[in-house]
């Protein structure tokens, strides 16, 4: 069918044909990936015995941390800033103290390298 020289419809079959192929195979491996998500997210469902155990059961309330105000720890998280700042602690206000939970590490960097 094809020789040395193409005609233009024998070329436009090509290209038609090379198109419809690379389609398919990005459909299929869509397609993979899908199955493969699907596969590895499926969770199995609670028996009864478990679902009704989870229903019954009440949630506990969070346990609050009592709020200390210490002059003290104040002073030392303020000498702490001021000496990692390497300023005087009188050149910055400290508004607040509060503790922070379940921070991750990204987040702890992204902090560091802001106040550099």
């Amino acid at each position: 069918m094809f020789g040395d020289q193409l005609t233009l419809s024998q070329a436009v079959t090509v290209c038609l044909f090379s198109i419809s192929i690379v389609f398919l195979v990005l459909l299929s491996i869509s397609w993979l990936i899908t199955l493969t998500a699907k596969i590895l997210n499926r969770k199995k469902a609670p028996s009864p015995v478990q679902a009704i155990a989870a229903a019954a059961a009440p949630e506990p309330e969070p346990v609050k941390a009592p709020v200390q105000d210490s002059g003290e720890i104040t002073a030392a998280i303020t000498a702490a800033v001021a000496a990692y700042l390497g300023k005087n602690s009188s050149q910055f206000v400290v508004r607040s103290i509060r503790p922070v939970s379940g921070e991750s590490d990204w987040s702890r960097i992204s902090r560091t390298n802001s106040l550099q």
